[in-house]
């Protein structure tokens, strides 16, 4: 990777009173030393509940393959929830919401802040991009948050939440 600063966070800290477990919406970005002026959002897919390397992998496989390479401020995040409770975050309202909008609600504008802040600029262009759940999150930025960006990827997006998330429960409580 080129160099970079690294920032990691989280947000809305908080205890559920539904289940007593802890949440928060934790993140990562990552903002290259030779910044280009653009913001990508790199989605997460299935269940989500882990922050992995924002990088802004989109595909390929050559030097410049990634958003980070390309110049990119990058940021990924957990949806809101820790992925060791697998499916059993959807017990909590909140947590619901977090994985189904709210984060990237919640995250964008933060990210641009800091971008802001870091390079005395706004970005220029900003981008989502995610596959599966990821495509999902993408389908509901362009729905929710199409002001927020400028284009967005959605690679095979899982729109029907209800059966998946009974699938995921079904496969944890019987093939656990």
């Amino acid at each position: 990777a080129p160099a970079h600063c690294l920032v990691q966070g989280r947000m809305n800290e908080r205890t559920s009173p539904v289940d007593q477990q802890r949440y928060a919406i934790g993140f990562e970005m990552r903002l290259p030393v030779a910044w280009n002026g653009r913001f990508f959002y790199q989605a997460n897919g299935g269940l989500d509940g882990v922050v992995i390397p924002a990088l802004g992998g989109i595909g390929g496989g050559g030097p410049r393959s990634s958003a980070l390479q390309m110049g990119f401020a990058v940021i990924s995040a957990d949806a809101g929830h820790p992925g060791s409770m697998g499916p059993r975050f959807g017990l909590d309202p909140q947590a619901r919401l977090d994985y189904g909008y709210n984060a990237v609600g919640t995250l964008t504008p933060l990210a641009k802040a800091i971008v802001e802040r870091r390079y005395a600029s706004a970005p220029t262009r900003s981008y989502f991009m995610g596959c599966s759940n990821g495509g999902r999150q993408a389908m509901v930025a362009a729905a929710r948050f199409g002001d927020q960006f400028d284009g967005l990827i959605a690679g095979d997006p899982g729109f029907n939440l209800p059966k998946a998330a009974l699938a995921e429960i079904w496969a944890d409580v019987y093939l656990a």
